[in-house]
């Protein structure tokens, strides 16, 4: 800075020279008192500026040896902050007292942690009453099961603590000074209760309060051994023998009832229900009691009842040569017979459950119906596009068609049952014609002439017919037509007077 300074005065100096040249030797001595002023000025604000540096240093220190720290005394909380480097140190600055007997973690005499964290735990006078005998103990724990583990003292399961005479739920919560605490010790039951065996551990007065104490529910009419009001004084036996609670559905009732049977019928005895006749329970009877605890009394009764029911009549048929072919008339219309049956009816809860015919007997016998069948045969003609036509038969028939390659199949045909080939005039019927009629001449209008030479699956419930072509003359037919049964007549042995 200085430099700087001496330069610029030179440079100044140096101009002004130049113009006033007589001036020159007035202005090197003001020159010089110049430079004198300026450095004697510039030393004493360095001299400022390096006191203010130094006090900025010591302010800065002093802030970085200041800590914030959090001591937690018997679970209270304080804050604050310390220049201190040790536990004691800082526990002093915040005025926290600390007595020989009490603990502090970390110790007094480790340096101050980091996270600021002091734990400090007020020694505190008490009474301890173990199994009759007691102390006075000076114990820096501040709940039962620190303060007891730090006297070598071990908690088993059903020991019960009290302080100042009331029993301590929780053993993890705080205990304040002047306390008294009185640990008194659990004894063993062994419970058999039903047919479970449970151990238990239990510091209760009495075999009752134990039971309660461990949740064992007993309900009226439980037996237990010894007695409920049995003081426990050392370990115990015990039985339980359970009162079942059972519902037992009769006579459209239920009832509720607690029995310490091991059957059915001890439920029933309980109950002073009785079973008559052919009554039944559910369970049987003699059956352990159910995981359920539901009987049901099941009442029975037995009725005889007298059925009458109609015998069909047989249908028998008679020729009448008075009667025109393919004609029936009624010559009797025939009568039902009578069934009488004696049935037994079981009752079950009112309900009937089954019927059984113990005797059946017909006391009047059926009289068939008898129908007559025309034999009469009457010979007519009909004039058609292929001329007249002279028939014996005519009946309402049902007529498709087919042809080799039309069969309903996936291959192709060319013979017919009797031999001939798949053409017009050659007619398929049901099995049961072609055996009665094979090569029988017949006429079908507006197909023509033909025989029956060929078998089909026919239309169940309709007289059918199925008509012969070649592929190339191939017709569709499904409707009803006639069908024509041509002359000569057959011999009369061999018509079917009433078709199949």
């Amino acid at each position: 800075m200085q430099t700087c300074l001496n330069s610029y005065v030179r440079f100044k100096l140096a101009g002004t020279a130049q113009r006033l040249p007589r001036l020159h030797l007035v202005y090197s001595a003001l020159e010089m008192d110049l430079l004198i002023q300026l450095r004697h000025l510039l030393e004493g604000r360095l001299k400022t500026l390096a006191g203010l540096l130094a006090a900025a240093g010591l302010v800065l220190l002093f802030l970085g040896t200041q800590r914030h720290i959090t001591v937690r005394v018997d679970g209270e909380m304080f804050r604050g902050t310390t220049h201190a480097r040790t536990v004691g140190g800082a526990l002093r600055d915040l005025g926290i007292e600390i007595d020989p007997n009490d603990r502090v973690i970390p110790p007094q005499e480790q340096l101050l942690s980091r996270s600021g964290q002091i734990e400090v735990n007020k020694a505190q006078e008490l009474i301890l009453d173990v199994d009759g005998q007691q102390s006075r103990v000076e114990v820096v724990a501040n709940t039962p099961t620190n303060l007891l583990a730090d006297q070598g003292i071990r908690l088993f399961p059903g020991d019960t603590v009290y302080v100042d005479g009331l029993p301590m739920e929780d053993l993890s919560m705080k205990i304040y000074p002047h306390t008294r605490i009185r640990l008194v010790r659990g004894h063993t039951l062994t419970v058999l209760d039903g047919d479970t065996y449970r151990t238990i551990r239990s510091s209760a007065s009495t075999l009752g309060a134990a039971l309660h104490q461990v949740g064992i529910e007993l309900f009226g009419g439980d037996r237990v051994t010894p007695d409920l009001d049995t003081a426990l004084e050392s370990d115990l036996a015990v039985t339980i023998l359970r009162a079942d609670w059972l519902s037992i559905q009769v006579d459209d009732r239920e009832l509720r009832i607690l029995s310490t049977g091991e059957t059915v019928a001890d439920a029933l005895a309980s109950a002073g229900l009785a079973l008559k006749g052919s009554d039944y329970t559910i369970p049987d009877l003699e059956a352990p009691l159910p995981d359920s605890r539901r009987i049901r009394v099941v009442r029975v009764d037995e009725e005889d009842q007298i059925v009458l029911e109609p015998v069909p009549f047989e249908t028998v048929y008679q020729p009448l040569d008075t009667l025109e072919l393919d004609s029936i008339q009624v010559v009797d219309a025939g009568t039902y017979g009578v069934l009488q049956n004696r049935v037994r009816v079981r009752l079950e809860d009112g309900q009937e459950v089954s019927r059984t015919v113990d005797e059946a007997r017909v006391v009047v016998e059926p009289k068939p119906r008898i129908l007559g069948y025309g034999t009469k045969i009457v010979v007519r003609t009909l004039s058609t596009s292929y001329g007249t036509i002279e028939y014996w038969r005519a009946i309402p028939i049902y007529a498709t068609s087919y042809s080799p390659c039309n069969l309903g199949v996936a291959y192709c045909g060319e013979r017919t049952a009797s031999g001939k080939s798949v053409q017009r005039g050659v007619i398929g019927v049901i099995r049961s014609w072609y055996n009665l009629m094979r090569g029988w001449p017949v006429f079908v209008p507006d197909y023509g002439p033909g025989t029956f030479e060929d078998i089909g699956g026919g239309i169940a419930g309709r007289d059918w017919i199925d008509l012969g072509f070649t592929d190339e003359n191939f017709e569709p037919w499904h409707q009803w037509t006639t069908l024509y049964f041509l002359t000569p007549v057959p011999s009369l042995e061999s018509i079917p007077w009433i078709l199949p």
